[in-house]
């Protein structure tokens, strides 16, 4: 074989080997590996029909809007998940409508998390970012909290953390049920803060929030 000949099947063999490892590379979701809260919604996201039992749970990444990137969504099947990219928009602000109607008499906070010292009454403005409402004084704060949702989130889950800190029941890990060691590991879902023994737990409360809330009084009693 004449040398620009080997040249060109070396060449193939090294571009084939890291288009697969790019493949076998990309990293794995599991089923605690999302931001916000889990899909709350017995409707597809794409379709919103009924949701089988055999309905696909995917988490977003790489999307165009990075702000969905982590979310949470079930589909009724692979088809629907690429109807629903495609139409990203569209379909996400049907998904934010659904889950406003749902029943929220337990939001965590009574002030705004964008401006502290104002308390939340009947005027206050919910929206839904990472399938997680969140509620703020007036529409100036809605587009504030638009402008880095991530960050405001975060700062929200701190809030709801030193809120519900005192009260918290168990000075145990619900997953492991070993002793809580120094600062642990604080973590909210669905309203709700857990403090964890490891970031190793994060995952299986993100899985299944209900099973683990149940091993907690209510918070505040």
């Amino acid at each position: 074989m004449n040398t620009p000949k080997f040249l060109a099947l070396v060449l193939l063999l090294c571009t084939a080997s890291l288009v697969s490892l790019a493949a076998t590379s990309r990293p794995m979701r599991a089923a605690g590996d999302y931001l916000g809260d889990p899909y709350p919604l017995d409707t597809c996201a794409a379709c919103e029909k009924k949701l089988s039992a055999d309905a696909v749970t995917v988490v977003l990444a790489e999307m165009k809007d990075h702000a969905l990137d982590g979310t949470q969504l079930k589909c009724c099947n692979a088809e629907c998940v690429e109807s629903f990219k495609a139409n990203s928009a569209k379909s996400m602000n049907a998904v934010h409508a659904a889950i406003l109607k749902l029943p929220n008499a337990n939001y965590p906070l009574k002030n705004c998390v964008m401006m502290r010292d104002e308390v939340l009454d009947d005027t206050a403005k919910s929206f839904v970012y990472q399938n997680r409402v969140f509620k703020v004084c007036c529409k100036k704060c809605v587009m504030r909290f638009g402008q880095d949702p991530a960050k405001h989130a975060k700062e929200w889950e701190a809030l709801v953390i030193e809120a519900q800190k005192a009260s918290y029941p168990l000075k145990t890990c619900v997953v492991s049920g070993k002793p809580i060691e120094g600062e642990g590991v604080w973590v909210v879902v669905q309203n709700r803060a857990f403090h964890l023994c490891c970031p190793g737990c994060v995952s299986p409360v993100r899985a299944d929030p209900a099973k683990f809330a149940a091993k907690l009084q209510p918070v505040g009693k």
